[in-house]
């Protein structure tokens, strides 16, 4: 399953992106990053210089947060096992490790509703266009589309647990702050990596609350497939 979740990792991110994950050695091309941004301004300069290390959760403010803190897109999508790997055990350890979760319900919806409004690029597009095309809902949507196994085929589906445990499949973050209260925890962020900044809305997007978008039956295919998401941070619908 991991190696699964790997190739999705580098199918998300932009594709110079790709091919510096693929490359990727200590001391080699990916090591760049943490000096200088690349054309679609992912870096992880900032990381160094603050002493952190984000990890951007897809659908939880991660685009605002990494513009607001950082000035960039930081690391994309990685998870923070990728993250050991390329700062090295003892960096990791040391720097300030930071991740935001969201209501699994939610966040589906919000994820669907993104790759329905054509996400953020071409492979999006597509993705929409060729798996989203075929369903008239939401609802016909997740009892037909979502499983185990299909979620691990869409970076935006992946359960948010991956991107967070370490070497002992446990959460390896020294903070997880929550979308739902996202200016209180911002704010402690901003605290603990010693900036000021302004948190704008970024990539948001348009929809009406979560819970309309549910049958019970949906709602409870949701809890089947995220229930580790839902147990892990302590969610209910």
């Amino acid at each position: 399953m991991h190696a699964m979740i790997h190739s999705i990792y580098q199918r998300s991110v932009p594709w110079s992106y790709r091919q510096l994950l693929r490359a990727y050695k200590p001391n080699g091309p990916l090591q760049q990053l943490r000096t200088r941004p690349d054309a679609e301004d992912y870096c992880l300069a900032p990381f160094d210089d603050n002493r952190c290390i984000f990890v951007h959760i897809p659908k939880t403010a991660g685009i605002s947060l990494c513009t607001a803190l950082f000035g960039c897109k930081g690391g994309g999508h990685l998870t923070a096992r990728a993250y050991r790997a390329l700062f090295g055990a003892q960096t990791f350890s040391d720097y300030f490790k930071f991740t935001f979760v969201r209501n699994p319900w939610d966040r589906l919806v919000s994820a669907y509703t993104f790759l329905s409004q054509g996400g953020a690029n071409e492979r999006d597009r597509e993705w929409g266009r060729r798996v989203l095309g075929r369903y008239s809902s939401f609802d016909e949507f997740v009892m037909d589309w979502l499983d185990r196994r299909n979620i691990y085929t869409q970076i935006h589906f992946v359960p948010q647990w991956e991107f967070v445990v370490g070497t002992q499949d446990k959460i390896c973050m020294d903070f997880v702050g929550r979308f739902e209260r996202l200016p209180e925890d911002f704010a402690y962020v901003t605290e603990q990596i010693g900036r000021s900044c302004h948190l704008p809305q970024v990539n948001a997007s348009q929809r009406t609350g979560y819970r309309d978008y549910y049958s019970d039956a949906s709602r409870r295919r949701v809890e089947e497939i995220y229930q580790r998401d839902i147990e892990q941070f302590g969610y209910c619908f």
